[in-house]
C-alpha cells in the first residue's frame, strides 16, 4: 500500500461565490478520484 500526502491551494478568480467555486472544486475532485482512486478532502479558506 501507498500513502502520500499533497496540499494544494486552488485560485478561481471568475467565480463570485462559494456555490461557483465548489461547482469547479466538485469536477477536479471527482476527475482525481476517478483517473487515481484517491480521497480528497476540502479544508480551510472556504470565503468566496
Amino acid at each position: 500500500m501507498f500513502v502520500g500526502v499533497a496540499r494544494l491551494t486552488l485560485q478561481i478568480p471568475d467565480s463570485g461565490s462559494l456555490k461557483s467555486k465548489r461547482q469547479v472544486l466538485r469536477r477536479v475532485t471527482d476527475r482525481l478520484k476517478a483517473r487515481f482512486n484517491v480521497a480528497v478532502a476540502e479544508v480551510e479558506d472556504q470565503d468566496p
